[in-house]
């Protein structure tokens, strides 16, 4: 994908939240956002994991512009794991002291930085930034640094994806793969994210949509998840080369 259709596809998929009602001589109404935009509707909701229907309301027009803005800054001649650093760095918040490297209060606006990793995987987030995008955001990294990526926004894309082959010694910068427990691993659904480091009984992962220390619903944050607990269970690790 070129920067051109980059910066196309990042535009739509940041902006269909921020849509505001408009008379039909300010927009054409025969334009679907979806269709003619080559977008394809995100995977089922019905995840587990995923949260409320909350920070669904349309964030604000200087908050889309400084989302573009740390999109666009995003390192490019950095490893993808360095790209999930500089977006897990960034000091900047909204005019609330809201931070743009994590969701946004219940019943709030959607943050437009979390929505705007979607424009990797060809999808629109109908949750805002409460729809599951560990999987977006890990595709984002990979795409601003010139890997290919799954084209998905569902986890379970990365299960057995031949650009990032399984392997038994991960590095730093490697992909985690986590399935669900029960019946919803097989749909798919999972968490994937950045190998750090592992003790035996726990992985040390950087990733999007995890909890960590931050006290929010999900961000771009360290954390550390069991090899298996009662709702997610280690799959694979996959080689980023």
């Amino acid at each position: 994908m070129n920067r051109r259709d980059f910066i196309a596809i990042s535009i739509a998929s940041a902006s269909t939240i921020g849509f505001t009602k408009q008379t039909e001589a300010q927009v054409n109404t025969s334009f679907d956002p979806v269709k003619d935009w080559g977008f394809r509707p995100i995977v089922p909701l019905d995840e587990p994991a995923a949260a409320a229907p909350t920070g669904t309301k349309p964030p604000r027009h200087g908050e889309i512009a400084t989302a573009f803005r740390l999109l666009y800054s995003a390192p490019r001649n950095e490893s993808p794991i360095g790209v999930a650093r500089y977006f897990e760095g960034l000091p900047d918040k909204n005019e609330e002291g809201q931070k743009y490297s994590q969701e946004w209060p219940l019943n709030g606006r959607a943050n437009p930085l979390i929505v705007g990793f979607f424009s990797s995987t060809f999808s629109v987030p109908s949750l805002g930034d409460q729809t599951s995008w560990c999987a977006a955001f890990l595709n984002f990294c990979l795409l601003v640094t010139g890997r290919q990526t799954t084209g998905s926004a569902q986890s379970g894309s990365f299960r057995n994806t031949v650009y990032y082959p399984e392997t038994n010694n991960p590095s730093p910068g490697d992909i985690v793969v986590f399935t669900k427990t029960g019946p919803d691993g097989a749909k798919g659904f999972g968490h994937v994210a950045f190998y750090l480091a592992d003790d035996g009984q726990t992985i040390e992962l950087l990733g999007g949509n995890q909890v960590g220390s931050t006290g929010t619903t999900g961000a771009i944050t360290k954390t550390r998840l069991k090899y298996k607990s009662d709702d997610l269970e280690f799959l694979s690790f996959r080689a980023v080369v």
